[in-house]
């Protein structure tokens, strides 16, 4: 059975009679597998790397500790100026156009200067943070502002830096490496594990050393006291501090890698059948085209700047606003999964009926936002400007511009993102450089003034803070003696949030010229009980 089976294969691997038995035989070249490589860090890197760590210790310890002031401004402009030098020394091609985003996230880390508005900076804070991680995939090879931009937005925060994790460890420690099999470095990390081992084991024999002979106490005492001005915290931040330096360097390091490349014709994302979308979307146009017949004696109501019968001013501007900026927000949401997930045709080109949904669903929501900004616009007539009040009127005004250019994308093809991120930062610009916070509290002093506004809305001014000063200084002239004596204490409360902040952490011109305000008008900042105990 064996000897069957044996000649078996003997013989079906005998050639055949028309064989050249001693030719040599046609084998097709294979391809060589040759080990993966380390990869290697140059000078460049290493030294990179440890700056990373640093700038991870000062976000953790200074843009943690005072959020919304400079130092969160510092510190993205640091991390761009790195990404800058990096890349430069890298010798990786940069375009004009990716030079002139550079800039801009620069300048937007500027705003903290300008404004001392803390949510306004970190709006700010988290523009330039995207706009240079973003500048890491784009010098990579992606094109800017192209049409995979959102997915390469995507890979550059959440992707990419992880990918090249770890690298930032090894670059660092390679930066001790001697010889050629890097034997400095492995010994570098051996004396690193052999400390962090010590760490327990010394604790425990310096506490029975201290309990055994009373000198010896008095010695580690006298050395421990040195350091009681540092806290627990710092060994935190510096712990936390490794995790922020390692995704700062992973971004700088991958993009010297290339970037990520899409199907052009067919992307893989687009997998979703048309009529899985059109359907879908049906019932929310026929429930939005009720909700807009129901609603147009209010929305007449709204453009005319007169109020429905049965309502105030106060209910009829709130009921239904946010839910409409709601609305919005998840209409662009459902337009974009639409634009990117539903088949399209050969050469990429959209469907008829992509677009006229498209269409249909941007004209409802444009109608939706300008509904609720004319009830915002006649609310703020009537009781005046308040922060939310105006950030909610921004945003808005944000999405109608998005909701246009995606109307005007359906019709005629045009380099959307580069238009929108254009629009995104002037409109940032706006926030974060034009004085929002005084413009409100100029707009409230005016109204009361001319008699538009019946009362002023002291409690409103406070969160403004030091942008408030200027403005509401003006009406401490009034002939009501009352309101002075408000005002009055309205400015010295004001002066004593300002001065209760660290004078560099949240340094502005803002903050410099409300102290220089209230020195030149004699006042002073209350006490800290007068500051809670005294009535508004």
């Amino acid at each position: 059975m064996e000897n069957n089976d044996h000649n078996t294969i003997t013989n079906s691997c005998e050639p055949s009679d028309t064989a050249n038995v001693g030719a040599p035989l046609d084998i097709p070249d294979l391809p060589t597998v040759r080990p993966l490589s380390k990869p290697k860090y140059s000078l460049t890197d290493s030294i990179c790397a440890w700056v990373c760590f640093l700038l991870g210790f000062i976000f953790t310890r200074y843009v943690c500790g005072y959020a919304g002031g400079l130092w969160g401004g510092i510190f993205w402009a640091a991390v761009g100026a790195l990404g800058a030098v990096y890349v430069r020394l890298k010798a990786l091609k940069t375009s004009p156009a990716q030079i002139a985003v550079f800039i801009i996230a620069e300048l937007f880390c500027l705003t903290p200067i300008f404004c001392a508005n803390g949510f306004v900076n970190t709006l700010a804070a988290m523009f330039s943070f995207a706009l240079i991680f973003y500048l890491a995939v784009s010098v990579s090879g992606a094109a800017l502002f192209g049409k995979h931009f959102v997915l390469d937005a995507l890979s550059g925060v959440f992707a990419r830096p992880f990918i090249s994790f770890t690298h930032s460890t090894r670059a660092a420690l390679g930066l001790f490496r001697g010889g050629k099999d890097g034997k400095g470095s492995r010994t570098a990390v051996y004396v690193l594990l052999g400390l962090l081992t010590a760490i327990p084991l010394t604790i425990v024999v310096v506490v029975l050393l201290m309990f055994s002979d009373s000198a010896f106490e008095n010695a580690m005492d006298n050395f421990f006291a040195r350091f009681s001005n540092i806290s627990f915290s710092l060994f935190w931040q510096i712990l936390f501090a490794i995790p922020v330096g390692m995704y700062l360097f992973g971004s700088m390091f991958s993009s010297a890698k290339p970037a990520w490349s899409y199907s052009e014709e067919a992307p893989v994302y687009r997998f979703l059948p048309p009529p899985i979308a059109y359907t879908a979307v049906t019932p929310i146009c026929v429930f939005y085209l009720i909700y807009i017949i129901t609603q147009l004696g209010y929305f007449t109501a709204a453009f005319g700047g007169e109020l429905p019968e049965g309502y105030n001013y106060s209910e009829f501007a709130r009921r239904g606003f946010f839910e409409l900026c709601v609305i919005a927000v998840i209409n662009l949401c459902v337009i974009t999964l639409m634009q990117a997930l539903v088949k399209r045709h050969e050469g990429d080109r959209r469907p008829k009926a992509l677009r006229v949904y498209t269409i249909i669903i941007s004209v409802f929501t444009l109608l939706l936002i300008a509904s609720a900004l004319s009830k915002m616009l006649l609310y703020i007539k009537e009781l005046g400007m308040t922060q939310l009040r105006i950030y909610t009127s921004w945003f808005m005004i944000l999405l109608a511009i998005i909701f246009v250019m995606i109307i005007v994308l359906q019709i005629r093809e045009f380099a959307f993102w580069k238009v929108l991120f254009a629009a995104f930062s002037v409109m940032m610009g706006v926030l974060c450089f034009g004085n929002i916070d005084g413009a409100i509290a100029r707009y409230n002093v005016s109204a009361y003034q001319s008699g538009a506004l019946e009362e002023f809305d002291i409690q409103a001014m406070y969160p403004l803070g030091a942008a408030a000063v200027k403005p509401v200084s003006e009406l401490l002239n009034t002939e009501d003696t009352e309101m002075s004596e408000k005002i009055e204490y309205s400015l010295s409360k004001l002066l004593y949030e300002i001065e209760q902040k660290d004078d560099f952490a949240y340094f502005s011109i803002q903050k410099i010229t409300a102290e220089k305000i209230c020195e030149s008008i004699n006042i002073t900042p209350v006490s800290y009980e007068a500051y809670w105990r005294y009535p508004d």
